[in-house]
């Protein structure tokens, strides 16, 4: 076991196999993105902050966290829009972060070796992957499905006060609370590539096509950093390839995937890549691999609240799963379905976008 950012992580426990620990002799040369491996040495790569608690076992592992950022890592205060299917200067209002946040209470177990599927599984509304400060990765979108949150984001200047809906980080805080990340969170790339981190701070611009892009002051940094895991278990990282060059777009699959080396994996893994982009292909548009009951149960948290996830209750109008949906989950998929309940819920509850 080793001490990571003031947590006991358990890297790897003695019963893994060799082809759990990525290295099964039967992996053909090439592309190899549909022969599972573990994500066991990407865990001991991950730079879990001191909210975090990372357990692993045989087949899985357990991302526990209260899902708040140190206060750094968040914005004072955030544009709250008086609409959440509306994403608009219009009508909103400056809310400081202390009166909105809520802690959270997560804890997901994911795949520790991730099952690439041949059908992709749309991204849900709410929670899609874990972050290393403890908060939690949605997809491009707000609540209405249409709105790109890096895209359409907005400020608000009051009394001296200015406020972005989303920070300069690319996160904000959402239904129940919940601070999450619509795109490439620079302030997590710095961190875990060892650099001076800047306090995050509302976006003062919404001029131009890009975010703010990762910096490059360090050898961690100009190789991919790994900021989290998606609910199907492949990791999460920013937008720099192993020659240190930025990955374009036109690199990635449908879901923002893509399969190339990272730290600890030179013959390559199949991972996710947040872009600095003010569109879709900031975040992840969908799973391709099975995903975990984690995703069930941050469906269920997003429809009532983390206490009624932990307790079981399953939520109302719960739709059969299509998908790539993993055995033992709830059965409850990213459908078009319960997208548009879970839009409904939103709107109706009057709580911030997605």
């Amino acid at each position: 076991m080793a001490a990571v950012s003031g947590l006991v992580v358990f890297l790897l426990p003695s019963t893994l196999s060799s082809a759990e620990a990525g290295h099964g002799a039967a992996r053909p040369h090439g592309d190899t993105r549909q022969t599972p491996q573990s994500e066991a040495v990407a865990l001991g790569y991950a730079k879990w902050m001191s909210d975090v608690s990372v357990s692993v076992a045989s087949g899985s592992w357990t991302f526990s966290s209260g899902g708040v950022p140190p206060s750094d890592f968040t914005a004072a205060d955030y544009a709250v829009p008086d609409n959440p299917n509306d994403v608009s200067a219009t009508g909103a209002q400056i809310v400081p972060t202390t009166s909105i946040l809520q802690d959270q209470n997560y804890d997901y177990t994911l795949p520790l070796t991730p099952v690439y599927a041949t059908s992709t599984t749309r991204t849900n509304l709410g929670p899609i992957g874990v972050a290393l400060d403890g908060a939690v990765f949605f997809n491009p979108y707000e609540a209405n499905d249409t709105t790109v949150a890096t895209k359409d984001n907005f400020v608000l200047r009051s009394g001296g006060v200015t406020a972005s809906f989303l920070d300069d980080c690319d996160g904000h805080p959402g239904p129940h609370g919940q601070y999450h990340y619509h795109g490439l969170p620079a302030c997590l790339a710095d961190y875990a590539s060892g650099q001076s981190v800047a306090a995050v701070a509302p976006v003062t611009s919404t001029r131009g096509s890009t975010t703010t892009p990762v910096s490059l002051g360090t050898a961690a940094a100009r190789e991919p950093v790994l900021l989290g895991f998606a609910f199907d278990g492949y990791g999460i990282y920013d937008n720099i390839a192993m020659n240190g060059q930025t990955i374009p777009v036109s690199k990635l699959d449908a879901c923002n995937g893509t399969f190339s080396a990272v730290p600890g994996y030179p013959q390559g893994i199949y991972h996710y890549v947040l872009e600095n982009l003010k569109s879709k292909q900031a975040d992840i548009g969908c799973y391709h691999g099975v995903v975990s009951p984690a995703y069930t149960q941050a469906l269920e948290e997003t429809l009532n609240g983390p206490s009624a996830a932990a307790s079981g209750v399953p939520p109302p109008s719960t739709q059969s799963g299509r998908g790539a949906v993993a055995p033992g989950g709830r059965g409850l998929a990213a459908n078009a379905d319960e997208d548009a309940y879970l839009r409904e819920v939103i709107a109706a509850s009057g709580n911030l976008c997605g």
